[in-house]
């Protein structure tokens, strides 16, 4: 097998699991699919759902996009590395952003 192949399978998988989770949450607000929140203190559940579920669609699609450049060999495999680390990433900063944003605080 090419290295291509195996990197777009890779990319293909990961990057569909994200739109799914990125579905669930965007637009089925399945805030259960998230562990680690008390969803008691969350001010706007649908809002949370929406942010989170976005960066999640966005990084799926992105990952998808990289792995059709690496096989049709758009990139290099050093800039893929660093393009996917930072996309697989991305909807851990948003978690943390929506998670200070739409929880209540204690005054």
């Amino acid at each position: 097998m090419s290295t291509g192949f195996i990197i777009v399978s890779t990319c293909a998988i990961s990057g569909v699991i994200y739109l799914v989770i990125g579905v669930l949450l965007a637009f089925k607000q399945k805030i259960e699919v998230i562990n680690g929140v008390d969803f008691s203190k969350l001010t706007d559940i649908e809002g949370f759902c929406k942010l989170v579920g976005n960066s999640f669609l966005f990084s799926g699609a992105m990952i998808l996009i990289l792995g059709a450049a690496i096989y049709y060999q758009f990139l290099n495999l050093l800039l893929f590395l660093a393009l996917f680390i930072f996309f697989s990433a991305l909807p851990i900063f948003h978690f943390l952003k929506a998670k200070k944003k739409f929880t209540a605080s204690a005054s």
